[in-house]
């Protein structure tokens, strides 16, 4: 049996894509007052004379004296240097000693041993550890490798091919552009929702038609990440209501418009309470490209108390915009995979240059979840006949 072809490439972090070498200026303040202090753990704070390299200017003003002297990295705006100078000098003899340098060293850990040795020629003695690398700058090699194992199966095909069939039917309807998402709970492969692009979608059609005509770009809650969010949160307050809880809501909760299903492909989807349609062979004029294929099953909704899609993974084919790359991470999915990249407004790489933002959302320190984020390097095949659209705009 042929091996698996992998078809997934995980998107780079904001850690990983950083210059190899940033510098910061150890003895002068580098951040703004207020902040956190740097961690420069991957340096030896005391070291002598023999461990610094040799082309540092000022180390020669040691070479001929014959002096053992000592060399303490601090960076001042964690302790002043007038401080530092004045613990010292009762117990310093020397005249001119303690003397402050400004000592030029990259700012974070090197990558590699290679990168840590080279370091240590150039600019002062540096550490590498393995096992230092924290996981708030990317995710466990591990544990990267197993999820990708297991999300790259024949079933991953067939939920892009279900966010591309959706996205095409908002769009045939006017609803909105050609986007589309699906949210899969990975221990079942049952679909929770599907849902496709309505930024233009009004119960007015002249209204819709207007919105459309005039190119709105604006309703975030109706972007395709934001509606399948909304779907499984719907499906999660029925459920509730059904169990007997929130008891004291039942004369005034409303579940969330953008969460309703506008199209076929969404209804199927929507409600245990409907019949099934048999969808296999089209949607509209939408065809799955091998109609034996029967589309994904489907399940009710998260049945686990706690953060909304914790453990879940959504499919999408356009990389969300910042507004849906915040919402997908606060529902703390387990992982994304994206269709085509956005250069021009996509929240989620971390990749600089021209027109492109370079927020790297999905994994930040900064940030108190992170999900690991895929490209599919084959979406453009699914999407034989071109239909997903490649202009620049926020989805």
């Amino acid at each position: 049996m042929a091996e698996p072809v992998p078809f997934l490439e995980p998107l780079k972090t904001l850690h990983e894509t950083r210059s190899e070498e940033v510098f910061g200026i150890i003895v002068k303040p580098i951040i703004p007052n207020g902040g956190k202090h740097p961690s420069f753990s991957h340096f030896r704070r005391v070291c002598t004379l023999s461990h610094l390299p040799e082309d540092l200017t000022w180390r020669r003003d040691y070479d001929s004296r014959g002096l053992q002297t000592s060399f303490l990295l601090v960076p001042n705006t964690v302790v002043p240097w007038e401080n530092i100078r004045d613990t010292f000098l009762p117990h310093i003899d020397v005249e001119g000693l303690p003397r402050c340098f400004d000592a030029v060293v990259p700012r974070f850990g090197p990558l590699n041993a290679e990168q840590a040795a080279l370091w240590t020629e150039r600019y002062w003695p540096t550490i590498y550890n393995p096992a230092a690398q924290v996981i708030q700058d990317a995710p466990p090699l591990h544990h990267l490798k197993r999820v990708k194992s297991q999300l790259e199966v024949p079933a991953a095909d067939k939920y892009m091919g279900l966010a591309m069939m959706a996205a095409m039917e908002a769009r045939e309807m006017g609803h909105g552009r050609a986007v589309g998402a699906v949210i899969v709970d990975p221990e079942t492969d049952a679909v929770l929702a599907v849902a496709g692009d309505a930024r233009w979608y009004a119960e007015n059609p002249k209204v819709q038609r207007a919105r459309k005509s005039n190119g709105a770009e604006g309703r975030p809650e109706y972007h395709a990440v934001m509606r399948a969010i909304a779907m499984v949160a719907n499906k999660e307050l029925r459920r509730r209501i059904a169990a007997g809880g929130h008891k004291k809501f039942l004369t005034t909760y409303c579940e969330t418009p953008s969460g309703q299903a506008l199209t076929s492909i969404e209804a199927r989807y929507e409600d245990d309470g409907k019949a099934l349609q048999d969808l296999t062979t089209q949607v509209g004029n939408i065809a799955i490209s091998e109609p034996h294929d029967a589309l994904p099953e489907k399940q009710s909704g998260p049945q686990k108390e706690g953060y909304l899609c914790s453990g879940l993974d959504i499919y999408v084919t356009h990389e969300p915009c910042v507004c849906c790359g915040m919402g997908m991470i606060h529902s703390r999915f387990r992982s994304c995979v994206l269709g085509r990249e956005m250069p021009g407004s996509g929240g989620l790489s971390a990749e600089k240059g021209a027109n492109r933002l370079g927020y790297g959302l999905f994994w930040r320190r900064e940030l108190n979840w992170r999900v690991m984020t895929f490209q599919h390097t084959g979406a453009a095949a699914l999407d034989g006949e071109g239909r997903i659209e490649t202009g620049i705009f926020h989805a």
